[in-house]
């Protein structure tokens, strides 16, 4: 009896594992921003998912939604415990940051091997790159522009967009206006993001200061230094105290506002003017005929013209127990005809074979974007959690009238050489 009971026991045991080696289904753990409820671009993507499963039956996708800036501190927790996702999309300035944490596998090999490569541009590859190593492929490409109502703009007699920071104040102002009697603005001239942790927040902050022939870091010898005057700070940061203070042309409410809230804004007619991505063409569905009067145009210029060119990478995790299969899914969704699936509706692509398309290059709602990528900056390739983290709360003390805006230049080149020991070291 007790042979024959050991006989089960064993002849389950090698079941059990026959089927586990033989049948075995490998779980890929994808990471990212993209929601099916709120995006067709989501949605085009969550189908290309199911459609890679069934093409490859031993192949189990868990998509995991996740805001921005959940993303980036839940991909920091989770690696520094040596765990994470097997694939992670990223902005490109988090590149540097998770290179140098070890949290996301050097691709270089791969990438160099791949003959799709070649149609990436190589401003793209860039920001993928660090240190000389590839940590991902880049998937959407979208420069910032200044997006605005047409209809609001006509209504008040204004016949152009905004060229110079002057006439974006002056517009600003004609723009803020009372539609109902009761004596108070319904409509602002302008919004931004100033949250503390809003991840637009930078990509708003540093065009300004780019705009004023400022860099935020310039490296000499090997050495990373502010790239800024106190001057060129406190020009960026009473623009924004005008704004808001001086001229009354922002939402009273809305400072530390995050890009939910100014999005939603723009959406619901509150404000005439913020700068912007590509994305904002989900909402076509949502804001009706009103889509119809949303315009983009360069980005208002000062001593030059600049904007933010937002580069998403889609990397590998370091702790991927299968990061072969998990190149084989990033390398098909990625390539031609998904690209051009995935990106459509409210994304521009990385790719120079989809975004030349005819279904990007004949959209006018793109084609701003398109224009503006000449003039398009991305971050630098440096850790920027830190520095933005300072960006943002010098701009609050601002804001909400701590501290002067020479003050708070004084502060942000100050707190910026003190971050600058720590990354050169």
């Amino acid at each position: 009896m007790r042979r024959l009971c050991l006989f089960i026991i064993i002849s389950m045991v090698i079941l059990i594992m026959s089927v586990s080696v033989f049948g075995q289904t490998i779980t890929l753990q994808l990471w990212d921003v993209f929601d099916p409820v709120t995006s067709p671009d989501a949605r085009a993507r969550e189908e290309l998912l199911k459609q890679y499963e069934e093409e490859n039956p031993g192949i189990k996708i868990e998509h995991n939604v996740i805001v921005y800036a959940d993303l980036h501190d839940k991909a920091v927790v989770s690696g520094a415990a040596g765990s994470g996702p097997d694939i992670l999309h990223m902005l490109g300035e988090w590149i540097p940051e998770f290179s140098m944490m070890g949290i996301i596998e050097d691709v270089t090999d791969k990438v160099n091997s791949w003959e799709d490569k070649q149609y990436f541009p190589d401003s793209t590859w860039d920001v993928a790159f660090y240190n000389g190593h590839c940590y991902g492929i880049p998937s959407i490409a979208s420069p910032r522009v200044l997006l605005y109502r047409k209809d609001y703009f006509d209504s008040v007699g204004i016949t152009n967009a905004p060229t110079t920071w002057d006439e974006m104040k002056e517009d600003a102002q004609k723009l803020t206006r009372d539609t109902t009697g009761d004596g108070k603005p319904d409509v602002y001239g302008f919004a931004f993001c100033s949250s503390s942790d809003a991840i637009r927040g930078p990509q708003e902050f540093l065009p300004f200061l780019w705009q004023t022939g400022a860099e935020w870091v310039i490296k000499e010898n090997e050495i990373w230094k502010p790239g800024f005057t106190i001057d060129q700070a406190q020009e960026v940061f009473q623009l924004y105290y005008d704004l808001v203070h001086t001229l009354n042309v922002c939402p009273p409410d809305s400072i530390g506002w995050g890009y939910l809230e100014m999005d939603n804004a723009f959406v619901v007619g509150q404000t005439a003017m913020c700068h912007n991505g590509s994305w904002m063409q989900h909402y076509e569905e949502k804001s009706g005929e009103i889509f119809k009067n949303w315009r983009g145009a360069k980005m208002p210029a000062n001593e030059n013209s600049a904007t933010y060119f937002e580069v998403k990478v889609e990397g590998i995790g370091k702790f991927s127990k299968n990061k072969e299969e998990a190149w084989k899914l990033l390398t098909w969704l990625l390539a031609k005809d998904q690209m051009a699936k995935h990106t459509a509706g409210d994304n521009l692509p990385s790719r120079t074979d989809v975004i030349s398309l005819p279904q990007f290059q004949e959209d006018t709602f793109k084609k701003p974007f398109l224009e503006a990528i000449s003039d398009g900056k991305p971050f630098p390739k440096l850790p920027m959690a830190e520095s933005n983290k300072l960006m943002m709360n010098e701009l609050q003390t601002v804001l909400y009238q701590k501290k002067t805006p020479e003050q708070a230049a004084q502060d942000l080149l100050k707190g910026l050489e003190n971050i600058l020991i720590s990354v050169n070291e």
